[in-house]
């Protein structure tokens, strides 16, 4: 979004006592939109956040897992505008650009795909928008707007160690019946190696830390990419021991050798 000449804030509330620091923000940042993200276990607290924000006056969308999923369970809620479903750069995007040039209504926002919206109280789900097929055009996580430092000590004191994340792809191929319909889909697409390599330089350059915390959905299917990323990482000079987000299954050989070189 700021890429497109949007000005952007991320409320985080990790460590906030309360909805008040939601309060607060809102008063501080007075937006035109308010993005949330739920899933299933924090249906309700988003809920209660975007009652705020439309307590306020802003348009409020709801996106990420659950509302993708259900997007019916959100949009019952009067405080909830529009639900952006599945992939939602683009889509998020394309609802700012809509406001600066007059606002939200069934006229701009009825053809939009990615989007599900109420309209004399009956909802309909527009069909997905068409992923990101390059994900290298995608720019580096904003972490700028969060306080990492934050982060990064209360894991340190809790683990020993410091660490951030790191996606390097989208989707996942097997098509599980619990997650057939995420965010990403079905289709499995993967960063090249050398833009994962320059995003880890930024991160040992900026953050120092000690291990990197891989958080795809499914991880080592392609070894010939594993091999290429390895030796990318080495000739940026961003090697960092890594982690995954679940345990790596896949032992053979050849894996090893590219997981030690990293």
């Amino acid at each position: 979004m700021r890429e497109q000449g949007h000005d952007v804030a991320i409320f985080d509330g990790t460590f906030a006592p309360d909805e008040s620091a939601f309060a607060d923000a809102l008063a501080e940042h007075q937006p035109d939109l308010v993005g949330i993200s739920a899933v299933l276990p924090t249906r309700n607290a988003a809920l209660s956040l975007a009652r705020m924000a439309a307590d306020s006056g802003v348009t409020v969308v709801m996106g990420g897992p659950d509302p993708t999923l259900s997007p019916a369970s959100y949009l019952t809620e009067p405080a909830v505008d529009v639900v952006v479903h599945h992939e939602g750069e683009q889509t998020i995007t394309r609802l700012l650009d809509l406001i600066d040039a007059g606002g939200l209504n069934l006229d701009t926002v009825g053809a939009e795909a990615g989007i599900a919206y109420r309209s004399n109280g009956v909802v309909t789900v527009n069909p997905p928008r068409e992923p990101i097929k390059d994900l290298d055009t995608l720019p580096m996580p904003a972490r700028d707007l969060i306080d990492m430092n934050r982060y990064l000590e209360t894991w340190e004191a809790d683990n020993g160690y410091s660490s951030l994340t790191i996606s390097t792809s989208r989707g996942c191929p097997y098509g599980c019946d619990w997650c057939k319909d995420a965010v990403h889909g079905t289709g499995f697409r993967q960063r090249s190696p050398e833009s994962v390599a320059e995003e880890m330089r930024h991160l040992k350059e900026t953050y120092n830390i000690d291990r990197l915390r891989m958080v795809d959905d499914v991880d080592a299917i392609d070894r010939e990419w594993l091999t290429e990323w390895s030796e990318a990482a080495e000739k940026a000079d961003a090697v960092i021991p890594f982690e995954a987000l679940n345990d790596l299954e896949r032992q053979d050989i050849p894996l090893l050798d590219v997981r030690d070189s990293l």
